[in-house]
């Protein structure tokens, strides 16, 4: 979420971060970076984040535009009881460890959040995916919560008394200004990744859920679904064309797998019944996916 330096890749931050740990032998300092950063060094998201009139606006404001900064990460927000939790999805998987990044990340935004409510408040919880064996006691210290790690997500946890306080430097007529830029950068990013590759990662990780909606695609993305649909057909597709391209691609590799049944294949493409994948694989191929799991080389996955 740290806006990205000179177009810098996030792969290539990672890596630095990781470097400059093991060079300066500082196992922590993604957290003694992100302590002493310049909360302005954040960029739009940090301004969006300030005009906001609440830490809850704040948030959707941060899930909206959090791919202004960086195309390789998507902001997530949910509700549970008098919970608010925001998570952290990686689109792009890499062997890069994240570990530093995820840390300065993480201690940044507290930071920023506190900044902007005058509050010394604390998140109920902070999760990371990576592990981390060494340096548990100087963590809790510096994050000064609960911090869980290995998990399959990074998130944070905030009760609904953090998420109603008010930003002390809200401004609706900045917020309108910055949101018309965010929504500019927003439309820059994506066609400079290109949108047609974002849509169908988002979508292979949806397949298997059934949540394979036009709608919940361009919630993902940062974008409303009008401006989602409209973008696709400036590029000459559309959101069926491309959800029936990928899973026609798709089945064909499962099926070629003999660890994979026509059934298992069904389901991991978000078909809810398996009549409609047989009425798909027909359109096609001309043949039917048992027939052609039959004829078809098959690995051993």
């Amino acid at each position: 979420m740290i806006e990205d330096p000179g177009g810098i890749s996030v792969v290539s931050q990672l890596r630095f971060l990781e470097l400059a740990a093991s060079e300066t032998n500082d196992p922590l300092l993604g957290l003694h970076v992100a302590a002493e950063l310049d909360m302005r060094d954040i960029g739009i998201l940090f301004y969006l984040t300030a005009a906001s009139a609440t830490v809850a606006d704040a948030l959707e404001h941060l899930v909206r535009y959090g791919a202004t900064t960086n195309e390789e990460i998507r902001l997530e927000l949910s509700r549970h009881d008098d919970r608010t939790v925001l998570t952290i999805r990686h689109l792009l998987p890499t062997d890069e460890p994240r570990r530093q990044h995820a840390e300065l990340v993480a201690l940044a935004f507290i930071r920023a959040l506190r900044f902007l409510t005058n509050r010394d408040f604390v998140p109920l919880r902070t999760s990371f995916a990576h592990g981390r064996n060494w340096g548990l006691r100087e963590v809790h210290r510096i994050l000064r919560c609960p911090v869980e790690f290995m998990q399959t997500t990074e998130s944070w946890v905030f009760p609904q008394s953090v998420v109603e306080l008010p930003i002390i430097s809200e401004d609706s007529r900045l917020l309108q200004i910055l949101e018309a830029h965010a929504d500019e950068l927003l439309s820059e990013r994506h066609k400079a990744v290109g949108l047609l590759d974002l849509v169908e990662g988002q979508l292979q990780t949806l397949l298997p859920t059934g949540r394979i909606q036009a709608a919940v695609v361009a919630e993902q993305l940062g974008m409303s679904e009008r401006s989602f649909r409209r973008r696709l057909a400036e590029e000459g597709s559309s959101f069926g064309e491309i959800l029936d391209r990928l899973r026609n691609r798709l089945a064909l590799r499962y099926l070629q797998d003999a660890q994979v049944s026509v059934k298992q294949t069904a389901w991991l493409l978000g078909y809810s019944e398996p009549g409609a994948f047989n009425h798909a694989f027909k359109r096609w191929t001309g043949s039917s996916p048992v027939r052609y799991a039959r004829s078809a080389p098959r690995s051993q996955g």
